[in-house]
């Protein structure tokens, strides 16, 4: 057991790398579906370019959803609801009525004697109408079919809507017909409370009798036997061909699958995803080795690669919702704002590629979901607004439509079969994105990673302790704005991550906080306190503010890169004035440089060594007394000479190409920030007075 540890240590982040490539593999082979695909590729009005393909059973031929809906669409408008005739309404109502207008004549009316009643009245008319408009039938719930069953008792018709009296019309046919001098608004009111429908809609027999016939409509219009030949090489899959392949498709990938199968299709599984693991890994090592050699980074990327694809299989097992649903476009977005475009590109694909074998249509999903994945990637830019997010997700809306366009005339050869439905799809997925920026923290806190999105936020100069360093170290805090400009532009140049150096340039110097007085840009007065120090005693006040420095940061919560960078920003360099004025005042003592060295972490990001050049070269040309071109590039270019004879840059992921390129901006920057101004002639005191 004793030897485990170390060789555990000694391999960890082999150990480490094979351990989360294996949970990857296996993450994604489980939600790939255990089913056997259909091997052919093939698209609408596009020339087969397989094999001649016989038909390897007997199958029928699928309608299409377009051609099932035309055919339930053409029931329903033939539909005949089922109404029953209750035929006790009539003399209820009657009854009802002849109690009501004696209640109007004030008799008194005997019950169960309507026909008597309304003859005394001289309304017999009126009675035989109200007979016969009940006859013919008085509703008062019409559907938005044309006709309708009516069921009196075993008699069963097929009536017309138009030819049966709603209430209010009857209610109207009947008042017209009384007397004149009936004809008052308060017999009108009796008329109208008291009409009751005699045909009434049976919701559960109709419905049941829609259902039977809806059901009665196939899915199937054609059979095709073992044997046939389905499609021959060179021929364009027109409508019916595509038809006959989808149902061939799905025949084939419905047949139940042996144990047998079942296994040679998991290894099938484990080689292709094995592969696109291995296509990423080589992407990444050739390209950001830093990022494969960084544990978290890698362990993010794999979580963020088997997430999407849980959420594409999750969507994909459910009828009602679209595998498009899934916001995909978030996937680069989220590796940009942690690691970089790069790399969100390389793992955007693999990604998609793995999706594809869940998708129905794999070549469709696959091309759109990777070019508008990448579009949208480049749309964002390097803006972390929140309203850039809303100009990707239009952005990306608008590919969406402009690829499925070209999908839709491409198949069709008309945009006559385009389906708005699709691209709602894509819309939803497209609102789902603006949810990306509210996760970007909880990733942050749980793979320990830094987003561009918190260093965009730290460059804020309002921030705590950027703020305290504007009050009480003024002249450092111009100094920290000034390299901070430096350093972007240096950045921008050679590709590196422009928000770390910024944050990195401007927190670089807060250790002066301690004792700002003993640093000269804040030195205003002249007298400089140093001069009462032993050089040893000076030079530790000046090493100690990356010590400080750093622990300030840790106190304000800065990421842990940050405080790397604070505290390696000098990189082992010395002290160079105070060894000198030791060696001058202590001739015969040997000098011990360890306390004139400031401290180095081991960090190889170009980040931090360009902001060592940036910061040096910055104080060295402020101190100039005169600012000229040839001076500048002298003073720069002796700088990065300097470190670049005395090995300072030489574990830096830095090239001496990019070197050169930070070198070229830094000195067109600082002559344009200490160009020689002009020399306006001097005004009369009268003038000046009154300026």
């Amino acid at each position: 057991m004793s030897g485990v540890h170390p060789f555990f240590k000694k391999n960890r982040q082999t150990i480490l790398s094979i351990a989360l490539f294996s949970l990857a593999l296996s993450a994604l082979v489980i939600f790939l579906p255990k089913d056997r695909k259909f091997k052919y590729e093939y698209q609408q009005n596009k020339v087969w370019q397989h094999k001649e393909l016989l038909a390897p059973f007997s199958f029928s031929i699928d309608k299409s959803a377009s051609v099932i809906k035309h055919e339930q669409d053409s029931i329903l408008r033939e539909f005949s609801p089922i109404y029953d005739v209750d035929t006790a309404v009539v003399s209820a109502v009657l009854d009802s009525l002849a109690h009501s207008l004696s209640v109007h004549f004030h008799e008194t009316y005997h019950e169960k004697k309507a026909h008597t009643f309304f003859q005394n009245h001289h309304l017999a008319d009126f009675y035989s109408l109200m007979r016969s408009v009940y006859g013919i039938g008085v509703f008062n719930t019409q559907k938005s079919n044309k006709t309708l069953i009516i069921e009196n008792g075993s008699r069963r018709s097929r009536v017309a809507f138009s030819r049966l009296y709603s209430l209010h019309a009857a209610a109207d046919k009947l008042f017209a017909a009384m007397p004149r001098k009936l004809q008052t608004s308060e017999v009108k009111n009796i008329l109208y409370n008291i009409l009751k429908p005699n045909v009434i809609y049976d919701e559960i027999r109709s419905e049941k009798l829609k259902a039977e016939l809806l059901s009665r409509i196939s899915e199937k219009y054609d059979f095709i036997s073992k044997g046939s030949i389905i499609i021959q090489p060179g021929d364009v899959v027109n409508a019916h061909t595509m038809a006959v392949l989808n149902s061939l498709k799905k025949e084939y990938e419905a047949q139940r699958v042996s144990m047998g199968n079942t296994v040679v299709i998991l290894l099938g599984q484990v080689i292709l995803i094995l592969t696109a693991l291995i296509v990423l890994f080589l992407l990444l090592s050739f390209t950001h080795i830093k990022v494969v050699r960084n544990f978290n980074q890698s362990f993010f990327i794999i979580f963020i690669v088997v997430l999407f694809v849980a959420m594409a299989a999750i969507a994909n097992k459910f009828d009602f919702i679209s595998i498009h649903l899934v916001p995909y476009v978030a996937l680069p977005i989220v590796i940009k704002l942690f690691i970089n475009r790069r790399v969100a590109v390389f793992t955007h694909i693999i990604t998609m590629l793995v999706i594809g074998f869940l998708a129905p249509n794999s070549y469709y999903f696959v091309f759109i979901h990777i070019c508008v994945g990448i579009i949208a990637l480049f749309a964002i830019g390097n803006y972390y607004e929140r309203r850039s997010l809303f100009l990707t997700a239009a952005v990306s809306m608008v590919s969406y439509i402009v690829i499925y366009i070209g999908f839709s005339l491409m198949e069709n050869g008309s945009l006559v079969n385009f389906r708005i439905g699709d691209l709602l799809w894509f819309a939803a997925s497209c609102v789902l994105l603006l949810t990306t920026y509210l996760f970007v923290w909880i990733f942050e806190k749980i793979f320990g990673l830094t987003s561009d999105l918190t260093y965009f936020e730290l460059t804020d100069t309002n921030h705590g302790v950027l703020r305290e360093l504007s009050q009480r170290a003024p002249g450092t805090f111009q100094h920290s704005l000034h390299v901070e400009n430096l350093t972007e532009v240096a950045l921008q140049k050679i590709h590196g991550n422009v928000l770390l150096g910024r944050a990195a340039a401007l927190y670089h110097d807060i250790g002066k906080l301690k004792n700002p007085q003993y640093f000269i840009e804040n030195q205003l007065s002249g007298e400089n306190p140093h001069d009462k120090l032993e050089p040893m005693e000076s030079a530790q006040i000046l090493i100690n503010h990356v010590v400080y420095g750093q622990e300030l940061a840790k106190k304000h919560n800065l990421p842990q890169q940050l405080c790397n960078m604070i505290y390696s920003h000098h990189a082992n360099s010395q002290t160079i004035f105070f060894v000198k004025k030791q060696k001058d005042l202590h001739p015969n003592e040997p000098v011990d440089l360890s306390k004139f060295t400031y401290p180095k972490l081991h960090m190889k990001d170009k980040e931090l060594a360009v902001l060592m050049i940036a910061d040096v070269t910055e104080a060295a040309v402020r101190s100039l007394k005169v600012y000229t071109k040839e001076k500048i590039e002298e003073v720069v270019s002796r700088i990065i000479d300097e470190m670049i004879e005395t090995k300072r840059l030489k574990n830096f992921d830095i090239t001496l190409r990019e070197i050169e390129k930070v070198r070229v901006v830094l000195v067109e920057t600082l002559i344009n920030v200490y160009h020689s101004r002009i020399a306006y002639p001097p005004q009369d005191k009268a003038a000046t007075a009154n300026a």
